[in-house]
């Protein structure tokens, strides 16, 4: 049993309380120089802004053989 803070009463942690603090326990991952610039290459792809002009000139080009 794990007393609360508040009232220093003993209180039983149940099931979906573990799970929710196993779910939402913080994770830092470091990464190298490499893969640090390769995770800002793909972010800056997703994250670009996409316009309808750039969907209309990609769209209507003109296709050579």
């Amino acid at each position: 049993m794990e007393e609360n803070q508040t009232t220093s009463l003993p209180t039983k942690l149940g099931f979906w309380s573990k799970f929710k603090s196993f779910l939402l326990q913080d994770i830092s991952v470091e990464l190298t120089p490499y893969q640090q610039k390769v995770e800002d290459e793909i972010n800056d792809f997703l994250h670009q802004d996409v316009t309808w002009q750039g969907v209309k000139g990609f769209l209507f080009q003109e296709i050579k053989f």
